[in-house]
């Protein structure tokens, strides 16, 4: 009888322990969950692959604000010529809304944490819209 209860005692304490162990292993993965997640944070932000991804966006945006800029300038001039024509001005406000899409999409790219280092140099860092380059109009 004495040997059972030693050994009803040992297997308590065996799953006491267990508990303890796991209870410790998760206040320790809570404790380190900060700066786990922020290391983890940045080897995703500098991986070749999220760079050339977020290098090869920003370019495509670019040139794309800049394809619907001048789109939206030659709608502006065919609209000018027909100010009535109401497929024309449709035209017009589809091809602006587009490049204002663009813009937004761009800038806000430039504030993510994963691309906002992974311009070109001679790309900005914001559209400024007020710009005439920009403006989409």
């Amino acid at each position: 009888m004495n040997s059972t209860l030693k050994s009803i005692a040992l297997v308590l304490a065996i799953l006491a322990g267990i508990t303890l162990i796991g209870w410790a292993g998760w206040a320790i993965s809570v404790a380190v969950s900060g700066p786990k997640g922020q290391g983890d944070a940045i080897k995703t932000k500098n991986s070749a692959e999220n760079w050339t991804r977020a290098q090869a966006k920003f370019e495509e945006l670019h040139q794309g604000i800049q394809s619907a800029d001048k789109k939206a300038e030659l709608a502006a001039e065919r609209l000018k010529a027909s100010p009535n024509d109401v497929t024309l001005q449709q035209q017009h406000a589809g091809v602006q809304s587009g490049c204002i899409g663009l813009v937004a999409e761009y800038n806000a790219e430039s504030r993510k944490f994963l691309s906002e280092d992974f311009k070109s140099i001679d790309l900005p860092y914001q559209i400024d819209t007020t710009a005439p380059a920009f403006d989409c109009k």
